[in-house]
């Protein structure tokens, strides 16, 4: 169903996404042993690395790092969403727990593996008897990462988990295992994997990318027939442009407005749609750290997108004068979110809800 609001697990599930499984297809069978996926907030990274992985026909890990956030980025909820992934694996894969058994910390009961913490318990160690497991079965293993750029909250001080030294370790040493990570914060995700980073484990490695694109205004049109055409409604072509020229072929958005209707396939729900995804994106702007970034999307959204006019309508909001470096730091942190993009000399807001939205604080 397309206009499922849930991350997608299989391919007709999955609108005209062809190419990017193929890209993951072909990484797998021949590419580097780490590849990353990029992508704005909900242009479907998720989706596509969820129903390659379920295509695949070959073991994998999958770790959403937002369970992190909730639970205070502790170390034990690594081995905790570890346990669980290879717990789901030994069902088809058994043997793996042969393995695993004799690495210290690791306990095998019956069929099923937990970790010891109070042990000296090595995720390097955990990946090494995986890719000597592999090795034996003629396989390979995925670990993928959605939303990787948590994880750098892991790194430092005792009891932490550096992953980027865990990744680097693993592409030099371990032949079996590969690595899919994936980002909607752009930005914060090179930074934090350090490729151009001499201080980086990372440093210089090649790897291979791929990035998640919006749908055109052709495809968002397609999309939208096509999901109604599944849910039996029929919709104007005015409310089919109306909610494009709304959301700008994220393909999560479209999804959103596509459900909402075909619940209720009146005109009037669309309005109202509007206002609680806007809801929703206020929500997520209201998280950024300082009031300097919302007012910075605030006069980028109402126009005032050149760096001296933002500098400007930010002093007016502050009530006071903003250094350029000040200025200087919001702009490029809010890039690096991949809340904007600067396009010759205008910065422009990537989402058009968030736009909308913030017009209103």
């Amino acid at each position: 169903m397309l206009f499922d609001p849930r991350p997608k697990t299989r391919r007709e599930e999955l609108y005209d996404r062809d190419s990017e499984l193929t890209a993951l297809e072909e990484f797998v069978d021949r590419g580097s042993p780490l590849m990353v996926v990029f992508g704005i907030r909900r242009v479907g990274k998720t989706s596509v690395v969820k129903v390659f992985l379920s295509e695949a026909n070959i073991p994998y890990i999958y770790i959403d790092a937002r369970v992190f956030e909730e639970g205070g980025f502790r170390k034990e909820l690594v081995y905790r969403v570890l346990s669980e992934e290879l717990n789901r694996l030994r069902g088809r894969w058994h043997s793996i727990l042969e393995y695993l058994k004799v690495v210290e910390g690791v306990e095998v009961s019956g069929f099923s593996v937990r970790f010891d913490l109070r042990r000296r318990l090595s995720l390097v160690e955990v990946f090494k008897k995986l890719d000597e497991w592999a090795g034996d079965s003629g396989r390979k293993i995925i670990i993928a990462v959605d939303e990787a750029q948590l994880l750098r909250y892991l790194k430092g001080g005792k009891g932490r988990i550096d992953f980027t030294a865990v990744i680097s370790y693993c592409y030099d040493n371990l032949s079996h295992i590969k690595f899919v990570i994936t980002g909607s914060e752009v930005g914060v995700l090179r930074d934090f994997l350090g490729f151009n980073d001499p201080s980086s484990w990372l440093y210089g490695r090649i790897r291979d990318e791929l990035i998640v694109e919006r749908f055109d205004r052709e495809k968002s049109i397609d999309f939208l027939e096509k999901g109604f055409s599944e849910c039996g409604v029929k919709s104007p072509i005015t409310v089919i442009e109306e909610i494009v020229n709304k959301v700008d072929g994220i393909p999560g958005w479209l999804t959103y407005f596509g459900y909402r209707f075909c619940k209720n396939p009146d005109p009037g729900v669309i309005r109202e749609a509007f206002n609680e995804a806007k809801a929703m994106a206020l929500s997520e702007v209201k998280k950024l750290p300082s009031k300097y970034y919302i007012y910075a999307l605030k006069a980028i959204a109402l126009g005032y997108n050149r760096w001296k006019s933002i500098k400007q309508a930010m002093e007016v909001w502050v009530g006071h004068s903003l250094s350029n470096a000040q200025v200087s730091r919001t702009l490029q942190m809010l890039s690096k979110l991949s809340f904007i993009e600067k396009r010759d000399d205008e910065y422009i807001i990537l989402d058009p809800v968030i736009a909308e939205a913030v017009k209103e604080l």
